[in-house]
């Protein structure tokens, strides 16, 4: 009797179901390291929401402030007798024909003009008299400029009275 032999699996057979589970487990390998790509940590900031949370008040103790007291000196207004110039009358310039007023940086002829005074532009007068050679010198400022204020010599000015 011949005995009968059970079907023997070949070799090759083997290896290449090896090969085929290995392939296949390669390519989920793969594809797990494809999928972590994507999900790869931003550079970029996440979305935060506008919510702001605002605490609950809660009591702040307050201390009294302390005021000073100040007394303010009375400040006397100089009556000036017409045609006489002090400080805080208005002034224009006068007798220049047309050639203007050299307006100073300080008094004297011989200090550096800062801009020219057109015959009868008015200024307010801010300080002076100062006597400075042949001419007595007030410091002038234009009511509609304070940038324009210079000195300027007495005989191109005339007070401008007020009515």
């Amino acid at each position: 009797m011949q005995s009968k032999e059970s079907p023997k699996i070949h070799i090759l057979t083997i290896l290449a179901g090896i090969m085929l589970a290995a392939i296949l487990i390669g390519l989920v390998f793969f594809l797990i390291f494809l999928s972590n790509q994507d999900k790869a940590p931003s550079t970029e900031p996440e979305q935060v929401s506008d919510i702001t949370i605002i605490p609950s008040p809660t009591e702040t103790p307050t201390q009294p402030i302390k005021t000073e007291v100040v007394e303010v000196a009375e400040t006397v207004q100089v009556v000036l007798p017409p045609g006489v110039i002090g400080i805080g009358a208005y002034v224009q310039v006068v007798g220049t024909e047309g050639s203007g007023l050299r307006m100073r940086a300080e008094a004297g002829t011989n200090t550096e003009v800062l801009f020219i005074a057109m015959d009868e532009e008015v200024f307010q007068v801010i300080g002076g008299p100062v006597e400075v050679g042949d001419y007595i010198w007030w410091q002038l400022e234009a009511p509609y400029d304070q940038t324009r204020t210079g000195w300027s010599a007495e005989p191109f000015l005339e007070v401008i009275e007020n009515d």
